[in-house]
């Protein structure tokens, strides 16, 4: 039997993103599928990442066939400003643990800063998911808002 200890954790980020709040919102809303990084999900299998932005909506991987992995529900929706979903980490994934992540979308003078907050409580194991977040944040949802991929 483990030993491991209780604990509770909460890891920050922002991305500035050279794209209007309205628009950074709609690509995570609507377009998740077209910019998370697919080097960034739990199986080979996975055919699409979908991000259900209303409230009781899911974040999950899309295997095909109704087979998949949801990673959070969604349990707060502030239309074009925030998004708060609440999830489970499983032992591979760095628990077993509950993280609540809230993506907040707010217009600076050159577009848009988006903030992470993930909040983690239970037997937290791992690296930090800061930088998991930038790999999809930064890396996959301003790559894709700034490059001519995403029109608006």
């Amino acid at each position: 039997m483990s030993n491991q200890q209780m604990t509770s954790a909460s890891y920050e980020m922002e991305v500035a993103i050279a794209a209007t709040p309205e628009r950074v919102w709609e690509a995570i809303a609507a377009e998740s599928s077209a910019w998370w990084p697919m080097d960034f999900v739990t199986s080979e299998r996975t055919q699409r990442f979908v991000i259900e932005a209303t409230l009781g909506g899911r974040a999950f991987e899309d295997f095909g066939d109704g087979d998949g992995l949801v990673w959070y529900t969604v349990i707060g929706v502030d239309t074009g400003r925030e998004l708060i979903l609440a999830g489970h980490l499983l032992p591979p994934f760095g628990g077993p643990a509950t993280t609540a992540l809230r993506i907040t979308v707010s217009a600076q003078a050159d577009g848009t800063r988006l903030k992470i907050r993930d909040d983690r409580f239970g037997m937290i194991g791992g690296e930090s998911p800061v930088e998991g977040w930038r790999i999809v944040f930064d890396g996959g949802l301003r790559n894709y808002l700034e490059s001519s991929q995403a029109s608006s």
